[in-house]
């Protein structure tokens, strides 16, 4: 997988540069990795739901971003592999603070779809009649869980995981920057799966 023209030692500079004080070292950062991070932030967000309703990629990635650079004047990752790994832990952050702003109790999501339910009166139209719109709640309900699962397996099985889900990586690709066999990530990706089942049920919020 291309990482963009970042290699170890360039990021370990910018990093270095970031945490003396250098913004503008934050600026090329992000100038040599943002194609490849609006590509993951897209894929990430389509599988919000609840999200993509009221935010565009654009602006998911802009805070994401904010949260890396925060994280990055604390941490230094070891590789590029540490570092994306990192950038995919700030978008899946951003993706949930959003989720749960947009439809908590008291978000603005949740209450737009109370008016516009309220708004059809009885003899709405059967689209959003309560038998039809609560498995689409449950569905989201189900993603959002989905996310926070994810979030909470053993480092190397959530790392495996998100390169495939989130990255879109191959178990070939993923064995050869880990530097491990096959099976190897075969095993941990099963495990992940078997985690995630335990945790969520037998099926997952995936179409």
């Amino acid at each position: 997988m291309a990482d963009d023209g970042l290699n170890t030692t360039s990021l370990q500079h910018f990093v270095a540069r970031i945490q003396g004080g250098d913004r503008q070292a934050e600026d090329e950062l992000i100038r040599r990795v943002a194609g490849r991070l609006e590509r993951l932030a897209r894929k990430m967000l389509h599988s919000f739901p609840r999200v993509s309703q009221w935010e565009q990629t654009g602006d998911v990635l802009q805070n994401a971003l904010l949260r890396l650079m925060r994280a990055l004047r604390e941490l230094k990752p070891q590789n590029t592999r540490a570092f994306f790994g990192l950038a995919a832990e700030q978008l899946r952050r951003e993706l949930l603070d959003l989720n749960r702003h947009y439809h908590g109790a008291y978000g603005i999501g949740k209450n737009e779809t109370l008016r516009d339910f309220a708004a059809q009166g009885e003899n709405g139209p059967a689209a959003m009649q309560p038998a039809d719109a609560s498995p689409r709640l449950e569905q989201l309900e189900r993603w959002h869980a989905f996310h926070e699962a994810v979030a909470q397996l053993p480092t190397d099985e959530r790392e495996v995981f998100g390169l495939v889900f989130y990255h879109g990586w191959t178990q070939i690709e993923i064995a050869e920057l880990l530097q491990v066999h096959e099976r190897t990530i075969r095993r941990l990706w099963g495990a992940a799966c078997i985690h995630l089942s335990t945790d969520l049920g037998t099926e997952f919020p995936i179409d």
